[in-house]
């Protein structure tokens, strides 16, 4: 989840708080990892067609990625490839992380790419429509397919097998690379891929309500059940609204309008999505304290109250909806996401039906997001579009059925994205899943953690053993 903070002034100064939804993940570098190796990672740049399906269009962007030779054993020896998502690359993953323990046991090198118009890769500095049109995985999948094919190039590289392991959005990019361009790639570690694209997704709430439960216990469940339900209810009353504006400390009272529909569904949204920013980050523990918290009592003392400390804090709430699309109008790697969020996944993360603590905040609803989408783009990149691009992406690349081989498919059971990907099921004998108890996002990239699970631990060490025996059969 992301947080923005300004200052607004008020008597006594406080912090504002604006929330964004959890759409786009930030990759972080791995908690630990080897702070004496940093001299060797270096970065460099690649000259990269804008556009590689039109010979036509000539035009060309500088295309970053980092790289780091030290446990290089030199000509014929695997390169591993850490695939950029929608986020800003950084050197930590070249010097920790599971892929760096793969490249230390198989004496590779290794490299990490960034995605086009993310971080630094910049086709166009401002992110029109227009400028955006670029921006969708084809042309990303290709920028692979032609760093590979350039790599490949130099003597040293020519013999090298490629592996490449990608966590997130990167890890449906690695999927899809291997089923698009099997050729260039020996295998691929896909971790937390959210391969089907879906527009009304309900479950990742779901997944969030899950969570929750078998953390915190039904007490738990209780407490935000009540508060979460009260909040609802409050917003259809004169009394109820008033009561709102106090107890969530909405900084500005007057530019919120309770019978707006974004309004409340961004107001909505904001408590979802800072239960799913906690659920989605979390190791095993984190969660039980969580809700050990709200058992004790530490953000309130009414369901309500609860709901409100925890979301707020000594902060107070922006929630116009007109601070949501001004936080999606910047040049930057959040307005790309949603670009792409229109264009090809969706990825929206409405209010379920199906009895979870969420299910009252119906605002939370795909009219919700698909509105920011007319708003910060263009109208014509609507609900009926989207669900269009979806349908496009599933049929391209096969949704849950991707036809893949030499694929290791890893996601945890606590992350809301993995029901959109292959958790319960092998995709082929070559290709295992495995999906780890109390897992959550991509925690399955990082260096060994004191907080691992038996299982986290036999997964790394799986994967590793599965890519080396890749490496040592060709």
């Amino acid at each position: 989840m992301i947080f923005s903070f300004l200052f607004v002034l008020l008597v006594p100064l406080v912090w504002s708080l604006e929330i964004l939804p959890t759409l786009r993940v930030d990759l972080q570098p791995p908690e630990e990892y080897n702070r004496l190796t940093s001299r060797n990672v270096s970065t460099s740049w690649i000259t990269m067609p804008i556009d590689h399906f039109d010979p036509q269009n000539t035009d060309t962007f500088q295309m970053r990625f980092m790289y780091n030779e030290d446990l290089f054993g030199g000509p014929g020896y695997p390169v591993f490839i850490l695939v950029g998502g929608e986020w800003t690359i950084a050197e930590g993953w070249l010097r920790g992380g599971n892929m760096y323990l793969m490249a230390e046991e198989n004496r590779g090198y290794q490299i990490y790419t960034e995605h086009r118009y993310y971080g630094q890769t910049l086709p166009y500095e401002n992110f029109t429509a227009e400028n955006l049109r670029f921006l969708n995985v084809d042309q990303a999948l290709a920028d692979l397919a032609f760093f590979i094919n350039d790599l490949k190039k130099q003597p040293r590289f020519a013999e090298s097998k490629i592996i490449l392991y990608g966590g997130s959005y990167a890890g449906n990019m690695v999927l899809w690379f291997k089923q698009r361009y099997p050729h260039l790639a020996l295998g691929v570690v896909a971790s937390s891929a959210p391969i089907a694209a879906r527009l009304d997704f309900t479950g990742y709430l779901e997944v969030v309500h899950d969570a929750l439960l078998s953390e915190g216990g039904d007490e738990c469940i209780s407490i935000l059940r009540q508060g979460i339900s009260d909040t609802a209810a409050a917003l259809q009353t004169e009394d109820g609204r008033h009561t709102i504006q106090t107890t969530y400390r909405f900084c500005n009272e007057s530019v919120f309008d309770f019978d707006n529909p974004f309004d409340l569904g961004y107001f909505s949204g904001a408590i979802t999505w800072r239960f799913s920013g906690q659920v989605q980050t979390a190791s095993p523990g984190t969660l039980r304290n969580l809700c050990n918290n709200f058992i004790n009592n530490v953000y309130g003392t009414t369901p309500m109250e609860q709901i409100a400390g925890y979301l707020v804090g000594q902060s107070c709430l922006n929630v116009n909806f007109n601070i949501l699309l001004n936080a999606y109008s910047q040049n930057n790697n959040n307005r790309a996401w949603y670009f792409q969020t229109c264009t090809e996944y969706a990825y929206f993360q409405t209010a379920p039906r199906s009895g979870t603590i969420f299910d009252p905040l119906i605002w939370v609803d795909v009219p919700f997001y698909s509105e920011v989408c007319k708003r910060i783009f263009d109208i014509r990149y609507d609900e009926s579009f989207t669900a269009d691009a979806i349908d496009r992406v599933n049929l391209i690349f096969g949704g849950t059925e991707p036809n893949v081989n030499n694929t290791i498919n890893i996601h945890g059971n606590i992350d809301p994205w993995h029901v959109l990907g292959v958790y319960d099921r092998d995709i082929k004998a070559s290709s295992p899943t495995y999906t780890i108890p109390r897992a959550s996002h991509c925690f399955d990239m990082q260096n060994w953690l004191i907080t691992d699970t038996i299982e986290m631990t036999q997964t790394k060490n799986t994967a590793r053993r599965i890519v080396s025996s890749w490496l040592s059969d060709n």
